[in-house]
């Protein structure tokens, strides 16, 4: 059941990443194009990494572990009693860990898709830049 919500994610995730790489391969990008891409995608690992293995958060009574998909969660009844770790699947948690992952890379990526796409995009409107008049 979990992996009808991990799997969108990490499908997203993922063409996310790759639709970047392909975006900026086809285009006429030079290498400081490439050179943001590579220094994003690893802040955006970096970030992935710290995500999944480090962030921790308290939601009601539950204590979740990972982000956007929690890859460990504990409960307890009274703000008082210690924290009762449930135990997940392994698949889960690796799938888990494997969105995260590719969550964050795709977020630092966001920027350079954003940037690439005004890059494209600009001068391209015919009432902004009008053909020159050329009579016959």
């Amino acid at each position: 059941m979990g992996f009808l919500i991990i799997l969108p994610f990490t499908a997203l995730a993922g063409w996310s990443i790759f639709s970047i790489f392909r975006w900026l391969r086809r285009g006429v990008f030079d290498a400081k194009w490439w050179r943001a891409f590579t220094f994003l995608g690893l802040a955006g690992f970096a970030l992935g990494i710290w995500a999944t293995f480090f962030l921790e958060y308290k939601v009601a009574n539950a204590h979740l572990e990972g982000f956007p998909i929690p890859i460990g969660i504990a409960n307890r009844e009274k703000p008082g009693e210690p924290w009762i770790k449930s135990a997940m699947p392994v698949s889960i948690r690796f799938g888990g860990a494997a969105t995260d992952l590719l969550s964050g890379v795709a977020l630092c990526l966001a920027p350079i898709a954003v940037a690439a796409f005004f890059k494209e995009h600009r001068g391209k409107d015919p009432q902004l830049n009008p053909r020159p008049h050329n009579p016959p």
